[in-house]
């Protein structure tokens, strides 16, 4: 059995890199019907954004699109997919708000957003060619996150989810393109090292205060640094320090 973590800021920590290790959830919303509301689920591709919020990509004539709209109190699950006993494998469950993404009011929190979400879901872009489709971003107000058996932690996201903006936010396309061209190698070692997986096709798509995102052949992967990088000395240290420890 694994040992009870008891600093809530690393219980966070586990937490989130367990969400970025996958790319769908459950989004739960509040259906109404003659005057009585019932919890509405659906499956939704999600990626946490650098501060810790959900963003979803959702079409305007979708029933959880609408329920959003009258209540945007929702609620969102992320479990082990590939679990064959998934009662003892994690799970992490936010109740919060979810909020607008507007592109003509906030052009670039928009463009931050849509560009993080394009690197994990790239077809994404096609779909604004058939109908209305809208980016929300989910602020987590409480988090239950259950580790396995005997593990669980239930806490108020404003207490310890919620991270900083990096400093270095809106560089993080020549961050990426720098290892990619730069440290490829680098970046193989930490996928043989971390991820046990010795292969040539090893690509960084992503990169937040915490960890980064690796595409490995046809697989994502989320590696967390061994200290955060919210500014732009700390991005450099910790990729230098995980190749050392490679």
């Amino acid at each position: 059995m694994s040992e009870i973590i008891k600093d809530m800021r690393e219980v966070s920590k586990v937490a989130r890199a367990f969400m970025k290790n996958w790319d769908t959830g459950v989004l739960s919303t509040q259906f109404s019907k003659e005057g009585n509301d019932f919890p509405f689920g659906t499956i939704a591709p999600f990626v946490l954004t650098e501060e810790g919020d959900v963003t979803i990509l959702i079409s305007n004539i979708a029933i959880h699109t609408k329920n959003i709209l009258e209540n945007p109190r929702v609620g969102f699950t992320v479990f082990d997919m590939e679990a064959v006993n998934k009662q003892a494998s994690p799970r992490v469950c936010l109740t919060g708000t979810a909020e607008l993404v507007d592109s003509k009011n906030d052009p670039e929190k928009y463009a931050a957003v849509s560009e993080r979400y394009f690197s994990f879901f790239p077809a994404a872009r096609n779909y604004f060619k058939a109908h209305g489709f809208y980016f929300y971003n989910i602020r987590p107000d409480h988090v239950h996150f259950i580790k396995t058996f005997g593990q669980i932690y239930t806490f108020d996201a404003e207490d310890f989810w919620h991270l900083p903006t990096p400093d270095w936010k809106g560089m993080e396309a020549s961050a990426i393109d720098h290892m990619n061209t730069d440290h490829s190698d680098a970046l193989k070692k930490y996928a043989l090292k971390y991820l046990e997986q010795d292969t040539d096709e090893v690509t960084l798509i992503n990169v937040d205060g915490e960890g980064f995102h690796l595409k490995v052949d046809d697989k994502i992967y989320y590696l967390n640094f061994l200290n955060s990088a919210f500014d732009r000395e700390g991005l450099r240290r910790e990729f230098v320090a995980l190749s050392r420890d490679s």
